[in-house]
């Protein structure tokens, strides 16, 4: 034991190394530090809950840097984007949107507002009594406050070529005066760059026979669109703010074009081939407005929204099909024009052109719908009320 080495220690003492022995008296010293302070960090996670919905914080996170709010969308958790624009939460289906608390009428301004623009995104898997009861999630997005007085203008455009060329321009003009927000915008686009190939070959044996068959599926799509609105909004103080919002969605054309082709050959013999060709244009004329108010005095909460839809739509087509064997040929070529008027005088009109050697019914709707709806949240914690819009039945039934 006399050739070992103790090593002692103790928090708040200095280490002692003492050289072993019998019969050893250990005195350790205190070792005090004054320290100056202590700054302990810490930071909330993006994602928290409060109180209806889960709430993910975008400003000053790399969220805000991914494009436009609906880039953001799909990286927020539950959120899962849709084919038409819009996004449905994990588990309950498609979500009302809301932006500063209005209700979005056209998913397509998300694509229009950037990114770097929101505050907040909160989900909302389970719906209370201040939504209708049809409602089976939302989102809620709230943006910066913007700050400065002045006018201010974005122009941004784009472009691109794949089978044909596609281009679109939008321009914001913005002027804000002490709580007022005043936001003119304008957006013009062409789209004609889609198109849709397929091609299919096909063997079989019937019997002692050999067919083969192949199909060709060609589809075009090109259309435009022109889309000017006004947005005011009028920030009272904190707990009041209301606001109305004004659009014009004009499609003077949404053409589509099909043609699909078949050839059939038995034992190498050409027996039949047949042609379809399918022209449809779509034009339509969309007035779209939204007023709305928020407020709270107290523990009162008021919400109000009223939305006013007015769309007018025609959708002329034509449909050509010609058959032959063996050099037989014969056609049909037949055309159906349909006009419908659904609004609360529930007058329906409907028009009919039919042309051709064989009468075919090929059937294209065209509809003018008026669509007005009131929306009042009085106390929304208990209490609500929610007009229907009108012309819903005729709606339904098309």
């Amino acid at each position: 034991m006399n050739d070992g080495l103790f090593k002692v220690t103790s928090v708040g003492y200095q280490t002692l190394y003492i050289k072993a022995g019998q019969n050893l008296t250990i005195q350790m010293k205190e070792d005090t530090q004054l320290l100056e302070e202590v700054v302990v960090k810490g930071q909330l996670p993006k994602t928290h809950v409060k109180g209806d919905a889960m709430r993910t914080t975008i400003a000053g996170t790399i969220l805000e840097k991914v494009g436009t709010i609906s880039d953001v969308l799909t990286k927020i958790p539950s959120l899962e984007a849709e084919s038409g624009g819009g996004v449905k939460v994990l588990g309950r289906g498609a979500a009302e949107i809301y932006i500063n608390g209005r209700k979005l009428q056209d998913v397509s301004e998300l694509d229009r507002i950037n990114s770097d623009q929101i505050l907040h995104v909160d989900v909302v898997q389970n719906p209370g009594a201040r939504y209708a009861a049809s409602t089976k999630a939302v989102v809620r997005i709230r943006l910066k406050k913007a700050q400065g007085d002045g006018i201010s203008f974005q122009e941004k455009a784009q472009g691109m070529y794949q089978y044909g060329f596609s281009v679109n321009n939008l321009f914001d003009l913005n002027y804000r005066t002490g709580g007022l927000d005043l936001t003119t915008s304008f957006w013009a686009g062409h789209y004609g760059h889609w198109k849709s190939l397929q091609e299919n070959d096909m063997y079989y044996l019937v019997g002692n026979d050999v067919v083969n068959g192949y199909s060709k599926q060609e589809t075009k799509r090109k259309w435009k669109r022109l889309l000017p609105q006004l947005q005011v909004n009028y920030n009272i103080h904190e707990n009041h703010s209301l606001g109305a919002f004004y659009k014009f969605d004009y499609h003077p054309s949404d053409e589509l074009t099909s043609q699909f082709n078949t050839d059939e050959y038995q034992n190498g013999t050409f027996m039949e081939r047949s042609e379809s060709e399918v022209w449809q244009d779509s034009h339509f004329k969309k007035h779209i407005f939204n007023a709305y108010y928020n407020g709270k005095v107290g523990q009162l909460g008021i919400d109000l929204n009223i939305d006013c839809l007015f769309d007018d739509t025609e959708t002329p087509g034509h449909t050509r099909e010609l058959a032959w064997a063996d050099g037989a040929k014969t056609g049909d070529y037949a055309a159906r024009l349909d006009l419908r008027c659904n609004d609360g005088f529930r007058s329906d009109e409907t028009k009919a052109i039919l042309y051709g050697p064989r009468e075919m019914t090929v059937f294209y709707p065209t509809r003018r719908t008026f669509i007005l709806n009131l929306t009042w949240k009085f106390n929304e914690a208990r209490s609500k009320y929610r007009g229907s819009g009108a012309g819903e039945k005729q709606k339904a039934r098309m």
